[in-house]
């Protein structure tokens, strides 16, 4: 049987239109155009997700939620705010009042029949698994850069599915850098908010099931925890003890764990790339970016150029003529390079267009035998 999502919102235009959006995509649909009519028709109905607007005149969606939530009769009822309120304080008062995931207005039809049919499988799969338990920790793998710019995302996400394709092991990705976050819109997801739903709760509330909660199952048979691409949401880098605490605990998670740590050294990744089992320093063949990488290297032990725990990635960007050669970038390192990325512009553009990795894009082109390199690498396969 479908499942039964109430739409409620003040404005008659958006009930009609979300209504027919989601009729189309096989979903039943009911309306309620306040928030007293919404309990009524819920504790009557039981729809299974409330699409649920925040500005309303004789009772908010924050109360509507808090309302559902304190009751053991409509306590798992799934809640998405839909709402024109965009700041991060307006994202955490919904979280705090209960919401399973906040989408801002205006937005693509697809967008958001991605995050209902993404709220309904997550709560299908915990209906249907028996609860899990979280005892063994996997890997942990870093991946980052002395700046922005250089590919750290994109070297993440096609690593995560290589590693995945080559060990047939579990695999998550995480982006930790909110406000910054381009991991969702790589693979096609334009509002994530699982990162930023974790850093609302205190350090003791973020364990491994919090996080399993808010994991993103990808078709390549990979998981993903998204960072918000908002601006506004990048304030929540300093919150240092639950960014820390979602790296420790996400390594429960899988066999391997790859976080995108970004091009700064904020304290949270200073104190991320002390416990990370591996650690993929991203570069570029240009003077200043090997500099500053050096400097980057240096700090994390790099001086010990036998160390496997620290490997660095070369990504070209540009014809051979126009930098450094391989040569140029290991001596100014002082250390080897552990894979070299060609340039490849139409491939890394096409990905972006299509919001495909390019390693499934090519499955069997030179980029993905250079990922397959450096997850050999990031194992530990000697060679």
């Amino acid at each position: 049987m479908a499942e039964k999502i109430l739409v409620v919102d003040d404005d008659l235009d958006t009930l009609r239109l979300v209504g027919l959006m989601l009729e189309r995509q096989g979903y039943r649909i009911m309306a309620a155009s306040s928030g007293q009519q919404a309990l009524s028709m819920i504790y009557s109905e039981r729809p299974d997700l409330v699409l649920l607007d925040l500005m309303m005149p004789d009772m908010d969606g924050i109360e509507v939620a808090r309302r559902l939530r304190s009751s053991p009769e409509t306590e798992d009822i799934l809640i998405i705010m839909f709402t024109a309120k965009s700041q991060i304080e307006d994202k955490l008062e919904g979280f705090d009042a209960g919401a399973d995931d906040y989408l801002t207005k205006p937005t693509q039809p697809r967008e958001l029949i991605a995050h209902v049919k993404a709220v309904l499988k997550r709560r299908g799969s915990r209906q249907a698994a028996p609860s899990r338990e979280f005892h063994e920790q996997g890997k942990l793998v870093g991946i980052l850069a002395a700046k922005g710019g250089v590919g750290v995302s994109t070297l993440a996400v096609n690593l995560g599915i290589v590693m995945h394709q080559e060990t047939k092991r579990s695999v998550v990705v995480g982006d930790l850098r909110p406000g910054c976050g381009t991991i969702g819109l790589e693979v096609g997801v334009t509002n994530p908010l699982g990162l930023s739903k974790l850093l609302a709760l205190s350090v003791d509330e973020i364990t491994p099931q919090a996080i399993h909660r808010e994991l993103f199952d990808h078709h390549s048979g990979v998981q993903f925890l998204f960072s918000s691409a908002q601006p506004l949401d990048a304030r929540l880098v300093t919150s240092t003890d639950q960014l820390v605490a979602v790296a420790r605990q996400i390594t429960y998670l899988a066999n391997f764990s790859i976080l995108d740590l970004g091009g700064e050294l904020t304290p949270a990744v200073e104190k991320i790339v002390q416990f990370c089992d591996r650690l993929v320093v991203v570069t570029e063949p240009v003077p200043q970016s090997v500099y500053q990488t050096r400097l980057l290297l240096d700090f994390l032990g790099g001086k010990d150029t036998t160390s496997r725990r620290v490997l660095v990635a070369l990504v070209n960007r540009l014809r051979a003529g126009m930098q450094l050669s391989l040569g140029q970038v290991q001596d100014q390192l002082g250390r080897d390079v552990s894979v070299i990325f060609t340039a490849a512009p139409e491939l890394a553009y096409q990905s972006q267009v299509s919001t495909t990795p390019m390693v499934l894009r090519q499955a069997d082109g030179v980029t993905m035998q250079q990922f397959t390199t450096l997850a050999g690498r990031v194992i530990g396969k000697p060679g």
